[in-house]
Order: C-alpha cells, then sequence, then structure tokens
C-alpha cells in the first residue's frame, strides 16, 4: 500500500470542498467513509484520500489501496503523486483566480485612479 502525504496551507474544510469538486468534475464514483476521508475507484486501483487539520494547514494524505494488476511500484507511486497533485494545483489555481478575479481587479484599479488624481490635482 503506497501512500503520499502533502502540507497544503489552507483550512481543512476548504481541501475537502477541492477533493469532491475534482472527483465530480471528472465524473468518478466516490464513496465518503467519514467527515475526512474519501474512497474512489480509478483505472489505476483503489484511491483513499484523508485530511487531517494541523496548525500550520491540512495534511493531505492519498493512498493506494489496491493497484490494477498491470501496474508496477513505481507506476502506482507515480499515480498517487498525480493524485495528490491535482489537488493541490486546483487549490492553487482557484486562491490565483480568486485573487485576480474581476471585481478584485475592479476594485484595485478605482483606487489606484483615486491615488493618481490626487497627485495629479
Amino acid at each position: 500500500m503506497n501512500t503520499a502525504q502533502r502540507m497544503l496551507p489552507y483550512a481543512r474544510q476548504y481541501v475537502i470542498i477541492a477533493i469532491h469538486e475534482i472527483l465530480e468534475h471528472d465524473g468518478v464514483p466516490y464513496k465518503k467513509t467519514d467527515s475526512s476521508t474519501v474512497v474512489f475507484h480509478g483505472n489505476k486501483g483503489i484511491f483513499s484520500i484523508s485530511v487531517s487539520e494541523q496548525v500550520k494547514g491540512t495534511q493531505l494524505f492519498v493512498t493506494m489501496e489496491q493497484a490494477n494488476a498491470a501496474l508496477s511500484q513505481a507506476g502506482s507511486q507515480r499515480a498517487i503523486n498525480a493524485v495528490t497533485r491535482q489537488i493541490s494545483d486546483y487549490i492553487e489555481n482557484e486562491t490565483v483566480m480568486a485573487k485576480y478575479s474581476p471585481k478584485r481587479i475592479f476594485k484595485s484599479l478605482i483606487i489606484r485612479l483615486r491615488k493618481w488624481r490626487k497627485y495629479y490635482e
């Protein structure tokens, strides 16, 4: 049984929502075993994703509970790393997009225009 773990600097609930959004977007059927664990069947095997809240963020654990028979040890580790990376990339992309949302950009533009106006008056 292979496992990958990654510390994410986000709240536990945000990580859980991201996991569910990724699985639903990809059309992958999954099952919640408890409030912090999700199990799903991928083409490489059966995966378990769990999270635990830590002092500095959320610890993400991705475990391959059962590998596809044709998958090597290195292949299963690559699959686990890919799932882990997909979750962390999704959260980082969502955070960046929220930072540069049109509403936020417009607000910062207005603030800059007001500063420039005061400067040139």
